[in-house]
C-alpha cells in the first residue's frame, strides 16, 4: 500500500483542484491528478470517466497495483481520489448496540471507496452544474458552507436523496452498509479504522469526536476531510471514524443481523478459496455464499454510519448504527461514495 504521506500529498493536489474548479462538469477535461495514458491489464477494466491516480500507476508494484487493479483511482466529474477494496469475507458486526449483534461473516465483492468524505466544494460545484430544481431546501447544505473558508470541509446538512443524487452524477453509488464496514474495518475485527485503541490524551488526533473537553482533538465542529491521517482505515479512507456520520444505501433494519445470508451485494462469485493475497490484502478463507442480500429491500429509514464530531467516541466504532428518514437533513451528517466492480472481472 502507498505511504500515507503520499497519500496526503496527493489529497491535498486534489483539495486545491478543487478549489480552482478546474475540468470540473466539463467530461472532454481530465482530471489533472489522473493518468489517462496508464496500461491496465488484460482483464482490468476501469469504467468511463476513471483513471488511475497519477503517479500510482506504476501497476507492476505492489504499493500501486493489486492483482493489475490499481490501489488508487480518480473520477474525472469530481476529481475524488478512491482506494481499491478486494473481495474478502470479513466480520461483520459484534457492537455494543442490541441492533448491532450478533457478529457474523459476510462476504463483500471488491469494490472501490471515496478515500474522504464528500466535500463542501464538491457539493456545491454538483449543485451549481447540474440542479435539477429550484426547491430551496436543496440548498440547505449553505448553512454550514463558508465559500473559501471551509471548501475542504465534508458537506453536511443534506438529505439521503440528495446524497444520491449526487453519487448518481459522479457514475457512483452509495456504500451498502457491509461495503462500508469492510472498508473500515478490513478483515482483522478491528473497533476503529486505526485498530482498538481508543481515542485518549496521547491519541487525540485520531478522530474527531465528541469528548468532554471543547475542541479535545483541534476542531469543536467539523474537520479538513484530509486530517486525521493517524487515523486512516486499512485500505486508506480518512475519517470513517468521525467528523460526520455518512449515509448509506440501505434500509435500516434493527434485526439486519439475524438475516441467514452471507453475501452483499448478492451476485453469483466463485465458489472457494481465492488465490489472491499479500501483505496488505490476506487472503480470504474459503466461503459458501448464499444467493440472497444481506440487507432488507424496503424499510422508513435509511442507515447512517461512522459518528461524527458531535458524538461521543463509542457511537464512532466501525460497527456503531443509527438511522434516520431518507428526507431527513442532518447537520452532522454527509457521505462519500463507491464504484462497484463487476465480480466476474473479479481476479481470482
Amino acid at each position: 500500500m502507498a505511504s500515507i504521506d503520499r497519500i496526503i500529498r496527493m489529497g491535498c493536489a486534489a483539495v486545491f483542484v478543487l478549489v480552482a474548479g478546474t475540468g470540473v462538469g466539463c467530461t472532454h477535461h481530465h482530471s489533472p491528478l489522473a493518468d489517462v495514458c496508464a496500461q491496465l491489464p488484460e482483464g482490468v477494466v476501469l469504467p468511463e470517466s476513471f483513471y488511475p491516480l497519477a503517479n500510482h500507476s506504476e501497476l507492476d508494484r505492489a504499493d500501486d497495483s493489486y492483482n493489475g487493479w490499481p490501489r488508487y483511482i480518480v473520477c474525472d466529474r469530481d476529481n475524488m481520489v478512491m482506494a481499491y477494496v478486494p473481495s474478502q469475507t470479513f466480520n461483520m458486526g459484534g457492537g455494543i448496540g442490541t441492533d448491532e449483534v450478533p457478529a457474523r461473516e459476510v462476504v463483500v465483492s471488491h469494490f472501490y471507496i471515496d478515500i474522504t468524505e464528500v466535500t463542501n466544494g464538491q457539493y456545491h460545484r454538483f449543485r451549481k452544474v447540474h440542479a435539477r430544481c429550484d426547491r430551496e431546501d436543496h440548498d440547505t447544505y449553505r448553512e454550514y458552507f463558508v465559500r473559501g473558508v471551509n471548501n475542504d470541509h465534508p458537506v453536511r446538512n443534506i438529505s439521503w436523496m440528495d446524497a444520491r443524487l449526487y453519487s448518481r452524477w459522479v457514475r457512483r453509488m452509495l456504500p451498502t452498509e457491509a461495503q462500508w464496514e469492510a472498508a473500515a474495518r478490513g478483515s482483522d475485527r478491528r473497533i476503529y479504522p486505526w485498530g482498538n485503541e481508543p481515542q485518549i490524551e496521547t491519541t487525540r488526533y485520531l478522530c474527531n469526536c465528541k469528548t468532554t473537553r471543547a475542541a479535545f482533538d483541534g476542531y469543536e465542529y467539523t474537520a479538513p476531510v484530509m486530517n486525521f491521517a493517524a487515523g486512516v482505515s486499512p485500505y486508506g479512507a480518512f475519517q470513517m471514524a468521525g467528523n460526520v456520520a455518512e449515509w448509506c444505501a440501505d434500509w435500516y433494519d434493527p434485526g439486519r443481523y439475524a438475516y441467514p445470508s452471507e453475501e452483499d451485494p448478492a451476485m453469483g462469485l466463485e465458489r472457494g478459496a481465492k488465490a489472491f493475497g499479500d501483505e496488505n490484502f490476506p487472503n480470504p478463507l474459503a466461503k459458501i455464499i448464499r444467493e440472497t442480500r444481506v440487507g432488507p429491500f424496503r424499510g422508513d429509514e435509511k442507515a447512517i454510519r461512522g459518528g461524527s464530531y458531535a458524538d461521543p467516541i463509542e457511537k464512532c466504532r466501525v460497527d456503531s448504527r443509527r438511522t434516520a428518514r431518507p428526507g431527513a437533513y442532518l447537520a452532522n451528517v454527509g457521505f462519500r461514495c463507491v464504484l462497484p466492480l463487476p465480480p466476474n472481472t473479479a481476479t481470482r
